[in-house]
Protein backbone atom coordinates (compact mmCIF):
# COMPACT_ATOMS: atom_id res chain seq x y z
CA UNK A 1 0.00 0.00 0.00
CA UNK A 2 1.29 3.46 -0.84
CA UNK A 3 -0.28 6.61 0.59
CA UNK A 4 0.64 9.69 -1.40
CA UNK A 5 -1.46 12.04 0.67
CA UNK A 6 -2.33 11.51 4.34
CA UNK A 7 -5.97 11.58 5.35
CA UNK A 8 -5.34 13.34 8.63
CA UNK A 9 -2.33 13.44 10.90
CA UNK A 10 -4.11 10.75 12.91
CA UNK A 11 -4.41 8.44 9.92
CA UNK A 12 -0.95 6.97 10.38
CA UNK A 13 -1.88 6.14 13.95
CA UNK A 14 -5.07 4.45 12.78
CA UNK A 15 -3.17 2.24 10.38
CA UNK A 16 -0.49 1.45 12.95
CA UNK A 17 -2.84 0.49 15.77
CA UNK A 18 -5.44 -1.26 13.65
CA UNK A 19 -3.47 -3.05 10.97
CA UNK A 20 0.03 -3.59 12.26
CA UNK A 21 -0.98 -4.66 15.77
CA UNK A 22 -3.45 -7.20 14.42
CA UNK A 23 -7.14 -7.67 14.83
CA UNK A 24 -8.91 -6.02 17.73
CA UNK A 25 -10.08 -8.72 20.12
CA UNK A 26 -13.76 -9.35 19.66
CA UNK A 27 -14.39 -9.05 23.39
CA UNK A 28 -13.38 -5.37 23.05
CA UNK A 29 -16.03 -4.72 20.42
CA UNK A 30 -19.34 -3.10 21.41
CA UNK A 31 -21.92 -5.54 22.72
CA UNK A 32 -24.74 -3.44 21.30
CA UNK A 33 -24.94 -0.96 18.46
CA UNK A 34 -24.81 2.78 19.12
CA UNK A 35 -27.95 4.60 17.91
CA UNK A 36 -26.13 7.94 17.96
CA UNK A 37 -24.18 7.36 14.76
CA UNK A 38 -25.27 9.49 11.82
CA UNK A 39 -26.98 7.42 9.09
CA UNK A 40 -25.02 6.54 5.95
CA UNK A 41 -26.52 6.54 2.44
CA UNK A 42 -24.46 4.93 -0.34
CA UNK A 43 -24.81 4.90 -4.14
CA UNK A 44 -23.37 2.17 -6.39
CA UNK A 45 -21.96 2.36 -9.90
CA UNK A 46 -22.78 1.13 -13.42
CA UNK A 47 -24.26 -2.41 -13.62
CA UNK A 48 -23.88 -2.66 -9.84
CA UNK A 49 -26.35 -2.67 -6.95
CA UNK A 50 -26.43 -1.78 -3.28
CA UNK A 51 -24.58 -4.95 -2.26
CA UNK A 52 -21.41 -3.18 -3.40
CA UNK A 53 -21.37 -1.92 0.19
CA UNK A 54 -22.35 -5.16 1.96
CA UNK A 55 -18.85 -5.89 3.25
CA UNK A 56 -18.15 -2.30 4.32
CA UNK A 57 -21.48 -2.15 6.11
CA UNK A 58 -20.56 -5.32 8.00
CA UNK A 59 -17.42 -3.46 9.12
CA UNK A 60 -19.45 -0.43 10.18
CA UNK A 61 -21.81 -2.75 12.07
CA UNK A 62 -18.87 -4.50 13.75
CA UNK A 63 -17.76 -1.07 14.97
CA UNK A 64 -21.12 -0.19 16.51
CA UNK A 65 -23.32 1.13 13.70
CA UNK A 66 -26.88 -0.15 13.98
CA UNK A 67 -28.20 -1.78 10.82
CA UNK A 68 -31.01 0.78 10.67
CA UNK A 69 -28.38 3.50 10.14
CA UNK A 70 -26.98 1.88 6.96
CA UNK A 71 -28.76 2.49 3.65
CA UNK A 72 -28.18 2.07 -0.07
CA UNK A 73 -29.98 3.83 -2.89
CA UNK A 74 -30.47 1.57 -5.92
CA UNK A 75 -30.80 3.34 -9.27
CA UNK A 76 -31.24 2.31 -12.90
CA UNK A 77 -27.68 2.24 -14.20
CA UNK A 78 -28.79 1.67 -17.81
CA UNK A 79 -30.75 4.94 -18.03
CA UNK A 80 -27.77 6.92 -19.27
CA UNK A 81 -27.82 10.61 -18.42
CA UNK A 82 -30.93 10.39 -16.24
CA UNK A 83 -30.91 12.68 -13.20
CA UNK A 84 -31.68 10.65 -10.07
CA UNK A 85 -31.58 13.69 -7.76
CA UNK A 86 -35.33 13.97 -7.13
CA UNK A 87 -35.71 10.30 -6.21
CA UNK A 88 -32.48 10.33 -4.18
CA UNK A 89 -33.74 13.39 -2.30
CA UNK A 90 -37.00 11.64 -1.46
CA UNK A 91 -35.01 8.60 -0.29
CA UNK A 92 -32.78 10.72 1.96
CA UNK A 93 -35.87 12.41 3.39
CA UNK A 94 -37.24 8.96 4.25
CA UNK A 95 -33.95 8.04 5.95
CA UNK A 96 -33.99 11.25 7.99
CA UNK A 97 -37.60 10.67 9.02
CA UNK A 98 -36.95 7.03 9.96
CA UNK A 99 -33.82 7.74 11.98
CA UNK A 100 -34.64 11.14 13.46
CA UNK A 101 -31.33 12.48 12.15
CA UNK A 102 -30.90 15.95 10.68
CA UNK A 103 -28.18 14.94 8.20
CA UNK A 104 -26.76 11.84 6.53
CA UNK A 105 -23.25 10.89 5.47
CA UNK A 106 -23.23 10.20 1.72
CA UNK A 107 -20.99 7.93 -0.40
CA UNK A 108 -20.89 7.45 -4.16
CA UNK A 109 -18.85 4.84 -6.05
CA UNK A 110 -17.98 5.13 -9.75
CA UNK A 111 -21.00 6.44 -11.70
CA UNK A 112 -22.76 6.86 -8.36
CA UNK A 113 -20.23 9.57 -7.57
CA UNK A 114 -21.41 11.63 -10.53
CA UNK A 115 -24.99 11.28 -9.29
CA UNK A 116 -23.93 12.48 -5.85
CA UNK A 117 -22.17 15.55 -7.26
CA UNK A 118 -25.30 16.48 -9.20
CA UNK A 119 -27.46 15.95 -6.13
CA UNK A 120 -25.22 18.05 -3.89
CA UNK A 121 -25.09 21.00 -6.31
CA UNK A 122 -28.39 22.23 -4.86
CA UNK A 123 -27.97 24.10 -1.52
CA UNK A 124 -31.19 22.73 0.00
CA UNK A 125 -30.19 19.16 -0.77
CA UNK A 126 -26.56 19.70 0.26
CA UNK A 127 -27.73 20.90 3.68
CA UNK A 128 -28.97 17.38 4.36
CA UNK A 129 -25.45 15.91 3.99
CA UNK A 130 -22.75 16.23 6.66
CA UNK A 131 -19.93 14.51 4.73
CA UNK A 132 -19.46 13.14 1.24
CA UNK A 133 -17.06 10.38 0.09
CA UNK A 134 -16.24 10.22 -3.65
CA UNK A 135 -14.99 6.71 -4.44
CA UNK A 136 -13.31 5.54 -7.63
CA UNK A 137 -15.24 8.18 -9.53
CA UNK A 138 -14.40 10.90 -12.01
CA UNK A 139 -12.21 13.87 -11.17
CA UNK A 140 -13.90 17.11 -10.12
CA UNK A 141 -12.71 20.70 -9.98
CA UNK A 142 -13.94 21.36 -6.44
CA UNK A 143 -15.48 19.61 -3.41
CA UNK A 144 -19.10 18.52 -3.71
CA UNK A 145 -21.80 21.03 -2.91
CA UNK A 146 -22.73 24.52 -4.07
CA UNK A 147 -19.97 27.03 -4.75
CA UNK A 148 -18.99 28.90 -1.62
CA UNK A 149 -20.47 26.35 0.79
CA UNK A 150 -19.07 22.94 -0.12
CA UNK A 151 -19.84 19.73 1.70
CA UNK A 152 -16.70 18.27 3.36
CA UNK A 153 -15.45 15.86 0.70
CA UNK A 154 -13.11 12.87 0.85
CA UNK A 155 -11.84 11.62 -2.52
CA UNK A 156 -10.61 7.99 -2.68
CA UNK A 157 -8.81 6.72 -5.78
CA UNK A 158 -6.11 4.32 -6.94
CA UNK A 159 -3.58 4.34 -9.75
CA UNK A 160 -4.48 0.68 -10.31
CA UNK A 161 -8.16 1.49 -10.77
CA UNK A 162 -8.30 1.20 -14.56
CA UNK A 163 -11.88 2.52 -14.68
CA UNK A 164 -11.99 5.54 -12.38
CA UNK A 165 -8.26 6.25 -12.38
CA UNK A 166 -6.19 8.27 -9.95
CA UNK A 167 -7.95 11.59 -9.35
CA UNK A 168 -7.48 14.79 -7.38
CA UNK A 169 -10.19 17.18 -6.23
CA UNK A 170 -8.85 20.60 -5.29
CA UNK A 171 -10.04 21.57 -1.82
CA UNK A 172 -11.05 18.03 -0.85
CA UNK A 173 -9.15 15.48 1.23
CA UNK A 174 -7.50 13.23 -1.35
CA UNK A 175 -6.34 9.70 -0.60
CA UNK A 176 -4.56 7.47 -3.09
CA UNK A 177 -3.57 3.83 -2.89
CA UNK A 178 -1.62 1.57 -5.19
CA UNK A 179 -2.92 -1.95 -5.72
CA UNK A 180 -6.68 -1.33 -5.48
CA UNK A 181 -8.83 -2.17 -8.49
CA UNK A 182 -12.04 -0.30 -9.26
CA UNK A 183 -14.21 -2.29 -6.86
CA UNK A 184 -11.65 -2.43 -4.08
CA UNK A 185 -11.72 1.36 -3.81
CA UNK A 186 -15.21 0.84 -2.35
CA UNK A 187 -14.76 -2.51 -0.59
CA UNK A 188 -11.22 -2.82 0.82
CA UNK A 189 -10.09 -2.27 4.42
CA UNK A 190 -7.96 0.83 3.73
CA UNK A 191 -10.87 2.84 2.31
CA UNK A 192 -12.98 1.72 5.28
CA UNK A 193 -10.43 3.26 7.65
CA UNK A 194 -10.67 6.51 5.75
CA UNK A 195 -14.47 6.51 5.55
CA UNK A 196 -14.95 5.74 9.23
CA UNK A 197 -12.50 8.38 10.39
CA UNK A 198 -13.91 10.98 8.00
CA UNK A 199 -17.45 10.43 9.31
CA UNK A 200 -16.43 10.38 12.98
CA UNK A 201 -14.17 13.34 13.72
CA UNK A 202 -10.92 11.48 12.98
CA UNK A 203 -11.75 8.77 15.52
CA UNK A 204 -10.37 5.39 14.38
CA UNK A 205 -12.56 2.29 14.24
CA UNK A 206 -11.97 -0.42 16.80
CA UNK A 207 -11.10 -2.86 14.02
CA UNK A 208 -11.09 -3.18 10.24
CA UNK A 209 -12.03 -6.83 10.52
CA UNK A 210 -15.58 -8.17 10.37
CA UNK A 211 -16.51 -9.90 13.60
CA UNK A 212 -17.77 -13.48 13.72
CA UNK A 213 -21.28 -13.89 15.07
CA UNK A 214 -23.12 -16.94 16.35
CA UNK A 215 -26.56 -15.52 15.56
CA UNK A 216 -26.64 -14.78 11.82
CA UNK A 217 -29.49 -12.74 10.40
CA UNK A 218 -29.77 -12.08 6.68
CA UNK A 219 -32.16 -10.14 4.49
CA UNK A 220 -31.97 -8.53 1.11
CA UNK A 221 -33.59 -7.61 -2.15
CA UNK A 222 -34.61 -9.21 -5.45
CA UNK A 223 -34.15 -6.92 -8.44
CA UNK A 224 -33.21 -6.97 -12.11
CA UNK A 225 -29.56 -6.81 -13.14
CA UNK A 226 -28.39 -3.40 -14.26
CA UNK A 227 -31.76 -1.70 -14.10
CA UNK A 228 -32.28 -2.52 -10.41
CA UNK A 229 -36.03 -2.74 -10.78
CA UNK A 230 -37.55 -4.27 -7.66
CA UNK A 231 -39.11 -7.72 -8.11
CA UNK A 232 -42.41 -7.60 -6.27
CA UNK A 233 -43.98 -10.92 -5.29
CA UNK A 234 -40.91 -12.96 -6.26
CA UNK A 235 -40.38 -16.35 -4.63
CA UNK A 236 -37.22 -16.73 -2.50
CA UNK A 237 -36.34 -20.16 -1.08
CA UNK A 238 -33.30 -20.78 1.11
CA UNK A 239 -31.61 -24.18 1.47
CA UNK A 240 -28.61 -25.50 3.36
CA UNK A 241 -26.26 -27.32 0.99
CA UNK A 242 -23.50 -29.89 1.25
CA UNK A 243 -20.21 -28.01 0.93
CA UNK A 244 -18.59 -30.96 -0.88
CA UNK A 245 -21.26 -31.45 -3.52
CA UNK A 246 -23.58 -28.44 -3.65
CA UNK A 247 -26.55 -30.75 -3.10
CA UNK A 248 -29.37 -29.56 -0.87
CA UNK A 249 -29.36 -31.20 2.54
CA UNK A 250 -33.17 -31.31 2.61
CA UNK A 251 -35.85 -31.20 -0.05
CA UNK A 252 -37.84 -28.66 1.95
CA UNK A 253 -36.31 -25.18 2.20
CA UNK A 254 -35.30 -23.60 5.48
CA UNK A 255 -37.41 -20.62 4.42
CA UNK A 256 -40.02 -20.08 1.71
CA UNK A 257 -40.42 -16.31 1.30
CA UNK A 258 -42.14 -13.78 -0.96
CA UNK A 259 -40.69 -10.34 -1.69
CA UNK A 260 -42.69 -7.22 -0.88
CA UNK A 261 -43.49 -4.35 -3.23
CA UNK A 262 -39.93 -3.02 -2.86
CA UNK A 263 -38.43 -6.42 -3.66
CA UNK A 264 -37.33 -6.91 -0.06
CA UNK A 265 -37.23 -10.28 1.70
CA UNK A 266 -36.35 -11.38 5.23
CA UNK A 267 -34.90 -11.02 7.75
CA UNK A 268 -34.34 -14.68 8.64
CA UNK A 269 -31.88 -16.47 10.90
CA UNK A 270 -29.52 -19.04 9.38
CA UNK A 271 -26.75 -21.22 10.85
CA UNK A 272 -23.33 -19.58 11.04
CA UNK A 273 -20.66 -20.45 8.47
CA UNK A 274 -22.80 -22.92 6.50
CA UNK A 275 -23.01 -22.66 2.69
CA UNK A 276 -26.49 -21.93 1.38
CA UNK A 277 -28.48 -21.79 -1.82
CA UNK A 278 -30.97 -18.97 -2.35
CA UNK A 279 -33.39 -19.71 -5.18
CA UNK A 280 -35.28 -16.74 -6.66
CA UNK A 281 -37.97 -16.63 -9.32
CA UNK A 282 -40.15 -13.77 -10.49
CA UNK A 283 -43.87 -13.93 -11.16
CA UNK A 284 -43.70 -13.51 -14.95
CA UNK A 285 -44.35 -16.43 -17.29
CA UNK A 286 -40.93 -16.00 -18.91
CA UNK A 287 -38.98 -15.36 -15.70
CA UNK A 288 -36.15 -17.83 -15.16
CA UNK A 289 -35.19 -19.38 -11.86
CA UNK A 290 -31.81 -18.26 -10.49
CA UNK A 291 -29.90 -20.40 -7.97
CA UNK A 292 -27.54 -18.29 -5.84
CA UNK A 293 -24.82 -20.22 -4.03
CA UNK A 294 -23.16 -18.39 -1.17
CA UNK A 295 -20.25 -19.21 1.10
CA UNK A 296 -21.08 -19.48 4.78
CA UNK A 297 -22.04 -16.23 6.50
CA UNK A 298 -19.94 -15.38 9.56
CA UNK A 299 -21.59 -12.01 10.22
CA UNK A 300 -25.14 -10.82 9.67
CA UNK A 301 -25.78 -9.26 6.26
CA UNK A 302 -28.84 -7.22 5.33
CA UNK A 303 -27.70 -6.55 1.77
CA UNK A 304 -27.97 -10.01 0.23
CA UNK A 305 -29.03 -9.11 -3.29
CA UNK A 306 -30.61 -11.58 -5.72
CA UNK A 307 -30.41 -10.31 -9.28
CA UNK A 308 -32.86 -11.64 -11.83
CA UNK A 309 -32.75 -11.34 -15.61
CA UNK A 310 -34.17 -8.05 -16.94
CA UNK A 311 -36.82 -7.98 -19.69
CA UNK A 312 -35.45 -8.92 -23.12
CA UNK A 313 -36.21 -5.51 -24.63
CA UNK A 314 -34.05 -3.67 -22.07
CA UNK A 315 -30.36 -2.83 -22.54
CA UNK A 316 -29.20 -5.40 -20.01
CA UNK A 317 -31.74 -7.87 -21.36
CA UNK A 318 -30.21 -7.68 -24.83
CA UNK A 319 -26.84 -9.09 -23.83
CA UNK A 320 -28.32 -11.48 -21.27
CA UNK A 321 -30.75 -12.78 -23.86
CA UNK A 322 -27.96 -14.95 -25.24
CA UNK A 323 -27.98 -17.19 -22.15
CA UNK A 324 -29.06 -20.66 -23.35
CA UNK A 325 -32.09 -22.50 -22.08
CA UNK A 326 -31.66 -26.21 -22.71
CA UNK A 327 -31.47 -29.23 -20.47
CA UNK A 328 -28.24 -30.56 -21.96
CA UNK A 329 -26.12 -27.99 -20.19
CA UNK A 330 -25.71 -25.95 -17.04
CA UNK A 331 -25.54 -22.17 -17.42
CA UNK A 332 -23.56 -20.43 -14.69
CA UNK A 333 -22.20 -17.06 -13.63
CA UNK A 334 -19.30 -16.71 -11.18
CA UNK A 335 -19.47 -13.42 -9.29
CA UNK A 336 -16.57 -11.90 -7.33
CA UNK A 337 -18.43 -9.53 -5.03
CA UNK A 338 -15.63 -7.32 -3.69
CA UNK A 339 -12.88 -7.17 -6.29
CA UNK A 340 -12.14 -7.74 -9.93
CA UNK A 341 -10.58 -11.01 -11.08
CA UNK A 342 -7.22 -10.11 -12.65
CA UNK A 343 -5.01 -12.64 -14.40
CA UNK A 344 -1.68 -11.62 -12.84
CA UNK A 345 -3.11 -11.37 -9.31
CA UNK A 346 -5.99 -13.83 -8.91
CA UNK A 347 -6.61 -17.50 -9.56
CA UNK A 348 -10.06 -18.70 -10.63
CA UNK A 349 -10.65 -22.24 -11.89
CA UNK A 350 -13.86 -24.07 -12.76
CA UNK A 351 -13.63 -27.87 -12.78
CA UNK A 352 -9.88 -27.43 -12.91
CA UNK A 353 -9.91 -25.14 -15.96
CA UNK A 354 -8.23 -21.78 -15.46
CA UNK A 355 -10.56 -18.84 -16.08
CA UNK A 356 -8.29 -16.04 -14.85
CA UNK A 357 -6.20 -15.98 -18.03
CA UNK A 358 -4.77 -12.89 -19.79
CA UNK A 359 -7.42 -13.26 -22.50
CA UNK A 360 -10.42 -13.71 -20.20
CA UNK A 361 -9.47 -11.63 -17.14
CA UNK A 362 -7.03 -8.86 -18.14
CA UNK A 363 -6.65 -5.99 -15.69
CA UNK A 364 -8.29 -3.48 -18.03
CA UNK A 365 -11.48 -5.57 -18.22
CA UNK A 366 -12.04 -5.21 -14.44
CA UNK A 367 -14.25 -8.31 -14.68
CA UNK A 368 -16.30 -9.29 -11.63
CA UNK A 369 -18.84 -11.60 -13.32
CA UNK A 370 -18.07 -14.47 -15.67
CA UNK A 371 -20.97 -16.03 -17.59
CA UNK A 372 -20.02 -19.61 -18.45
CA UNK A 373 -22.00 -21.64 -21.00
CA UNK A 374 -21.64 -23.60 -24.22
CA UNK A 375 -22.13 -22.02 -27.63
CA UNK A 376 -23.88 -25.09 -29.01
CA UNK A 377 -21.21 -27.65 -29.88
CA UNK A 378 -20.95 -29.32 -26.44
CA UNK A 379 -17.26 -28.44 -26.27
CA UNK A 380 -15.31 -26.21 -23.91
CA UNK A 381 -13.28 -23.79 -26.04
CA UNK A 382 -12.72 -20.87 -23.61
CA UNK A 383 -13.61 -18.44 -26.39
CA UNK A 384 -15.89 -15.40 -25.95
CA UNK A 385 -19.64 -16.00 -26.06
CA UNK A 386 -22.54 -13.57 -26.09
CA UNK A 387 -22.30 -9.79 -26.20
CA UNK A 388 -20.34 -9.38 -22.97
CA UNK A 389 -17.19 -8.19 -24.72
CA UNK A 390 -18.77 -4.78 -25.28
CA UNK A 391 -19.33 -4.14 -21.58
CA UNK A 392 -16.93 -3.54 -18.70
CA UNK A 393 -17.05 -5.76 -15.63
CA UNK A 394 -18.65 -8.74 -17.45
CA UNK A 395 -17.19 -11.61 -19.47
CA UNK A 396 -18.74 -14.48 -21.41
CA UNK A 397 -16.76 -17.73 -21.75
CA UNK A 398 -17.55 -20.83 -23.81
CA UNK A 399 -17.62 -23.74 -21.35
CA UNK A 400 -19.71 -26.89 -21.52
CA UNK A 401 -21.15 -28.35 -18.31
CA UNK A 402 -23.19 -31.49 -19.05
CA UNK A 403 -26.20 -32.16 -16.85
CA UNK A 404 -26.08 -35.94 -17.17
CA UNK A 405 -25.19 -37.57 -14.93
CA UNK A 406 -26.36 -35.33 -12.11
CA UNK A 407 -23.38 -34.07 -10.16
CA UNK A 408 -21.49 -30.99 -9.09
CA UNK A 409 -19.23 -28.30 -10.52
CA UNK A 410 -16.13 -27.33 -8.56
CA UNK A 411 -15.01 -23.70 -8.25
CA UNK A 412 -11.68 -22.56 -6.82
CA UNK A 413 -10.99 -18.87 -6.24
CA UNK A 414 -7.86 -17.61 -4.51
CA UNK A 415 -7.68 -20.68 -2.27
CA UNK A 416 -11.41 -20.87 -1.52
CA UNK A 417 -13.66 -23.67 -2.72
CA UNK A 418 -17.31 -23.83 -3.70
CA UNK A 419 -19.28 -26.69 -5.21
CA UNK A 420 -22.58 -26.18 -7.04
CA UNK A 421 -25.12 -28.60 -8.53
CA UNK A 422 -25.17 -28.97 -12.34
CA UNK A 423 -28.75 -27.76 -12.77
CA UNK A 424 -30.49 -28.13 -16.14
CA UNK A 425 -30.70 -24.64 -17.56
CA UNK A 426 -34.17 -24.98 -19.13
CA UNK A 427 -36.03 -26.97 -16.47
CA UNK A 428 -34.15 -25.78 -13.40
CA UNK A 429 -32.66 -22.38 -14.21
CA UNK A 430 -29.35 -20.54 -14.01
CA UNK A 431 -26.62 -20.66 -11.34
CA UNK A 432 -24.85 -17.68 -9.78
CA UNK A 433 -21.93 -18.61 -7.53
CA UNK A 434 -20.95 -15.69 -5.28
CA UNK A 435 -17.49 -15.34 -3.75
CA UNK A 436 -17.27 -12.65 -1.08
Amino acid sequence: MLMKNLFYALFLGIITTTLFNGCTKEENLPEACNPNFRPIVALHGFLASGDTYAQQFQRFNTNGYCWDKLYVYDWNTTAFGADVSANLDAFIDQVLAATGATQVDLMGHSAGGGNCYTYLSDPTRAAKVAHYVHIGSGGQSAPAGPAGSPVPTLNISSIDDLVGGETTIEGATNLYWDGLDHYQTATATSPFLAMYGFFNNNTPPLTVFISNEDNIEISGKALTLGENQAMSGASVKIYLVNADTGERLNEEPLFDLTTNAQGLWGPVNIPSDRPIELMVRGTGATDRTIHYYREGFKHSDHFVYLRTLPPPFSLAGIFLGSLPSNDNQTVMAVFSANQAVIDTRDNLTVNGTLISTPDIAPADKTAIAFFLYDDGDSTTELTPVGSFGGFPFLAGVDMFFPTEPSGSINLQYNGRTMNVKNWKSATDGIIVAVFN
